[in-house]
């Protein structure tokens, strides 16, 4: 610990200086262009991380706009660190405090989008690296920091540097929780559809991924509507031609820290005898249940806890009725088990199932040696509790065999990714730096498969 202490306070106002100028960069994915398949900003925002590890003395590689990679050491073996460059979209700029691309520091916070989603902490792990390399460690395995592009939504650059490079044999993401997290959900998102018209209009959530803060209803009997929501103490505001329900947003994967208005909406319309095939299922076998027990039962493990179904979000009109639902599944768990489950129930109310996308559960053993290396380095450095976590979060850990994730939301830290104002704790990024380090010189001296 002590050999890289000295090493990184030196270089933390370079790493800082990288992130504002990283941060600046606006890389929402967006329109393909030549070269650049996630579009202009993803690129810039990768060839800049390129050209700033060349200068740090690092050899790189870019894969044509769909990933990079840095690499240092040597030997036969390959242990990798995935991290992305890509960011969530700023929805509401007027919204945040400090411009959400300035980089701005205050109170010993990094602000911007990206900042602790992914960008800080992939720089953090570059200079680790750099650390590494100034300390003059001998490693006996090569680390490759893999930079991804489109983690946000598809995957397609991960998904074609595995096609095409060198798969790395462990490793971990800076992209998550500390201690660390050795199970990862299985997540299915799907759409339930039927063909049948309404009489009225229903419109409610934006994304899978995301519980809705908000369920708009046009149509008849909005008095009712009104009152019944008081009897049930919902939050709601109305006219005299639409009445919408109020719920609280979080991330899907916490569905049970939000309140689902499309949830509470079904529950109105279906007590009022408004209703549709769609929303009879909504109502009767979602509801508020984040844990679907009206579908799948009691269904848990001990490793990852309880399987959550969040309705994100929903469009019925005179033409046709869509649901979109996402679904994390416990790790122990089969996903057939899953679909079959909710095929069988929603077919009983007409309902056609499609599959929009998945990806398998990660679970790496408590006493598998990766995550023994990490949980030690986090005890050393911080003191605390180190016991691994799981969680209903889909990070690209699940992109390879023996890999967590490691970092760099502290425990009892806010979580502010994705969020307005995001920001990075600049004390907290120099420790996973010195974190990141001793990662790198013991995964590359040790046995760790």
């Amino acid at each position: 610990m002590k050999k890289f202490e000295d090493i990184i306070y030196s270089l933390k106002d370079d790493l800082i200086k990288s992130i504002q100028a990283l941060v600046s960069i606006n890389s929402v994915e967006d329109t393909p262009k030549d070269g650049m398949p996630f579009g202009k900003g993803v690129d810039d925002a990768l060839k800049f991380t390129l050209s700033l590890a060349k200068e740090l003395g690092f050899k790189t590689f870019y894969g044509g706009g769909y990933y990079g990679y840095i690499e240092m050491g040597e030997g036969k073996d390959l242990i990798g660190i995935l991290a992305h460059l890509d960011i969530v979209p700023v929805v509401t700029p007027d919204s945040w405090t400090y411009p959400p691309f300035s980089g701005e520091i205050h109170n010993n916070r990094l602000y911007g989008r990206g900042a602790v989603d992914d960008k800080g902490p992939l720089l953090a792990a570059l200079y680790a690296m750099k650390a590494v390399m100034q300390s003059g460690v001998k490693l006996n395995k090569r680390i490759r920091l893999i930079l991804g592009t489109n983690e946000e939504t598809r995957w397609e650059g991960i998904k074609r540097y595995l096609t095409l490079e060198e798969v790395p044999s462990c490793g971990f993401t800076p992209d998550s929780d500390y201690p660390l997290i050795n199970a990862e959900k299985g997540l299915l998102q799907i759409k339930l559809s039927s063909i049948e018209k309404s009489t009225f209009t229903l419109k409610g959530g934006v994304s899978f991924n995301s519980v809705p803060d908000s369920c708009t209803y046009e149509g008849l009997n909005i008095q009712q509507l009104e009152d019944r929501a008081n009897l049930l103490d919902f939050n709601f505001e109305s006219s005299n031609n639409f009445f919408k329900t109020i719920g609280k947003s979080t991330h899907s994967a916490k569905a049970f820290q939000g309140i689902n208005a499309i949830g509470r909406m079904a529950i109105l319309l279906h007590k009022e005898n408004i209703t549709s095939s769609l929303v009879s299922f909504m109502a009767k076998e979602i509801g508020e249940d984040c844990h679907g027990e009206r579908i799948f039962g009691i269904f848990e493990d001990d490793a990852s806890g309880k399987i959550t179904i969040n309705m994100g979000s929903v469009s019925i009109n005179h033409k046709k009725q869509e649901l979109f639902i996402d679904i994390r599944y416990p790790v122990t768990k089969d996903e057939k088990e899953v679909i079959t489950l909710l095929k069988n129930k929603a077919s009983s109310y007409g309902l056609d199932l499609e599959i929009i996308d998945s990806l398998p559960s990660l679970y790496v053993p408590i006493d598998h040696p990766l995550v023994k290396t990490l949980s030690e380095i986090f005890k050393e450095v911080t003191g605390l509790d180190s016991t691994p976590i799981s969680t209903g979060g889909a990070t690209y850990a699940r992109a390879l065999n023996n890999c967590v994730a490691f970092g760099p939301l502290f425990p009892g830290k806010p979580k502010v990714a994705h969020e307005v104002n995001e920001y990075v704790d600049l004390d907290d990024l120099i420790k996973s730096v010195l974190m990141y380090a001793m990662a790198i010189e013991r995964l590359g001296n040790e046995a760790t498969s």
